[in-house]
């Protein structure tokens, strides 16, 4: 693929015509470079919108294009490109984005990167992650945030997905990189459902071997047995509970006359110790008591005592009789109480022994339920012990399986030297062009971590003096992608200014350079849009004769700030980054 040109369907717009071979050069001006005017910058004149404008007409997401659709209805925008041999033309409008006309033939975006990724990229049907807009960004950095790592053209992109992208257009073999992502993912997965047993109430203990499974589905077993022998058993009565009520009412009743009949006896036992209780002292033996002491009585005295001795003999035979009538009758009572006593525990022990023989509803529900709880526990146990065993058996294999893995990659690593060998001593050239002293390489080996990532690549060149090191690795590593890399048919390589922006003045001379030895008399394209003071620093370092050969005649279009007709859309709006 190279590109022709772009253009829109609006007079204002400053057409773009590419080179068809070699450099293209799209130029920021300022009309008055001392000025310090807001708004008088090399920014907003057109260059990052161009690259802009581009993705839009391959297909482009919306991603980003939300505020550009907003503030340009009307508008729709053509670019021009030769694949091989073939000419096409996409165009698309921001009115309607979601599709796009390629050679008068309407496709969805969809559609449409499917047929350009058949004619510019070779994937192979089973590779996730690659696509002709994944790949594409490595030819054309779609933001500001493509420009901060050499291998991740992409903002966000997993490290998987730009790992693959990378060893696809190197010429590695992405079936090993799926291998090891698919054995880590599947790995994640089978720590991700150990992990959730520990979550579970029920498998907690067993999930992290605090609970033998074994020994709780032996007890199940035993357990579940019992039940069901129980309610193979079950004769349920009807009337269960209120037999149940009169049974409890009958062992009130009978506890009741118990408790009487203790009071009785009690009664009883106070009153034979009266009973045994006689007078503590006689007449005769008071008298000789005073006798004893020389107290003589006078016969009246003696006479009031006799009296007072018959009268006292009365009244506790009196009061013997009444006890012994009041003993009497407590024993016919206690007989009674006996009696009903008896008659009731006969009535309540055949509430019993019925009670005994059958079973209420509710139990039996209850108990099936139970035993129902029981089988569900044992049916989960059962299932968890099994996938538990499975999920062993599969994670041993996989990390057999990524061992083996490991292994056929080494080897074919070393397979494939000869191959990365080309990639690698070309990267260094260029890199030593710009740093002869410095170690510089591209280097592709194994990667054994515990990661998704199959292969370690990196453009290194070993220096941490310059603020454009990056830079210089992402030009060197773009380079060699596209006239050393494997797998795409892309015929251009394009870099924004921002890319020259933080690397000193030799660096940029370098750069240029190195794209006039490159590219002046090959196939390919190399365009960028550079800003009139990188030029400038430019001219410095080459001198004008240089400079005139490789820059003067290859400005294919100047943007200004002096009017918003010098700029690209030729009117003047702000489009942000939405």
């Amino acid at each position: 693929m190279r590109l022709i040109s772009v253009r829109a369907n609006q007079e204002s717009f400053r057409t773009v015509n590419f080179n068809p071979y070699g450099l293209s050069f799209i130029v920021a001006k300022q009309k008055d470079p001392s000025s310090t005017e807001k708004g008088r910058t090399y920014n907003g004149v057109g260059k990052s919108l161009l690259v802009k404008i581009i993705h839009f007409c391959l297909g482009a997401s919306m991603r980003g294009y939300h505020s550009f659709c907003e503030k340009l209805p009307g508008w729709e925008f053509s670019l021009d490109f030769y694949i091989g041999d073939d000419r096409y033309t996409s165009t698309r409008s921001v009115d309607n984005c979601s599709s796009l006309l390629l050679n008068d033939e309407t496709l969805s975006c969809s559609a449409f990167t499917k047929r350009l990724e058949a004619l510019c990229f070779n994937i192979p049907d089973d590779a996730e992650f690659l696509s002709f807009r994944s790949l594409l960004s490595f030819f054309i950095r779609p933001e500001r945030g493509s420009y901060i790592s050499y291998d991740h053209p992409i903002k966000n992109q997993p490290d998987y997905q730009a790992m693959l992208l990378n060893a696809h257009l190197l010429g590695l073999d992405i079936t090993l990189a799926q291998q090891k992502y698919r054995f880590k993912v599947e790995t994640e997965k089978i720590k991700t459902l150990l992990k959730s047993f520990e979550k579970d109430g029920l498998l907690r203990d067993y999930s992290t071997g605090a609970k033998d499974v074994a020994l709780k589905l032996a007890f199940l077993a035993d357990r579940i047995k019992q039940l069901e022998e129980d309610l193979s058993s079950f004769v349920i009565a009807e009337d269960y509970h209120e037999v149940q009520k009169d049974a409890d009412h009958l062992k009130a009743m009978v506890d009741k006359l118990h408790n009487t009949m203790v009071l009785l006896q009690s009664n009883i036992a106070r009153i034979d110790e009266t009973l045994e209780v006689g007078p503590t002292m006689h007449r005769d033996e008071l008298v000789t008591a005073y006798n004893e002491v020389r107290i003589h009585f006078s016969e009246r005295l003696v006479k009031t005592l006799d009296e007072l001795q018959d009268f006292n003999d009365r009244l506790i035979t009196t009061r013997q009789k009444r006890l012994l009538e009041q003993r009497n009758g407590i024993a016919v009572r206690i007989l009674a109480t006996e009696q009903e006593q008896k008659r009731l525990q006969r009535e309540l022990d055949q509430k019993m022994q019925y009670l005994g023989g059958h079973r209420a509803l509710d139990v039996f529900i209850t108990v099936s339920n139970t035993c129902a709880d029981l089988k569900t526990e044992r049916e989960k146990l059962i299932q968890f012990q099994e996938l538990q065993k499975d999920l062993m058996d599969q994670s041993r294999q996989l990390k057999k399986e990524l061992i083996e893995s490991e292994q056929e990659t080494v080897q074919y690593l070393v397979r494939m030297e000869n191959e990365t060998s080309k990639l690698r001593d070309y990267f260094k050239e260029l890199a030593n062009r710009f740093y002869p002293r410095n170690v510089a390489g591209l280097s592709i080996i194994n990667n054994d971590g515990d990661n998704q990532l199959r292969y370690t690549i990196d453009a290194s060149i070993e220096s941490d003096s310059s603020d454009g090191i990056n830079d210089v690795k992402t030009f060197c590593y773009d380079l060699t992608l596209l006239l050393k890399g494997h797998n795409h048919s892309i015929g251009f390589l394009f870099h924004d200014s921002r890319l020259f922006s933080d690397i000193d003045e030799r660096q940029k001379a370098e750069m240029f350079t190195i794209a006039s030895e490159r590219f002046s008399d090959s196939s390919y394209q190399y365009i960028a849009t550079v800003n009139q003071n990188q030029l400038e620093e430019v001219r410095k370092v080459l001198g004008d004769p240089v400079y005139n050969t490789i820059i003067t005649p290859n400005v294919v279009l100047t943007l200004t700030d002096e009017s918003p007709e010098a700029k690209l859309l030729g009117i003047s709006v702000e489009i942000g980054e939405r």
